[in-house]
């Protein structure tokens, strides 16, 4: 855990309204899991629209993934947060 990255990460792409408690949730051993269920279950609210793409069914094979990151301008590598 990158805690300056994770920083970076949520004031990029979450709604401006939940960022300071994504953030002291992802800073505490007990509320992480809280933070990390809201991009799982309502990331739609969680997260800014502008930023977000559906991924075709089947989404959970990892190079299927890294060929539409990579499609969508990303770099050689990534921070993830799951």
């Amino acid at each position: 855990m990158d805690k300056e990255m994770e920083k970076i990460i949520v004031k990029s792409f979450f709604n401006k309204r939940l960022q300071d408690r994504v953030l002291f949730e992802l800073s505490s051993a007990k509320k992480r899991k809280y933070a990390l269920s809201r991009l799982c279950h309502t990331y739609r609210t969680t997260l800014r629209e502008e930023y977000t793409i559906e991924i075709p069914k089947p989404n959970s094979d990892p190079v299927d993934i890294a060929k539409l990151l990579k499609q969508y301008g990303a770099e050689d590598s990534c921070y993830v947060i799951s």
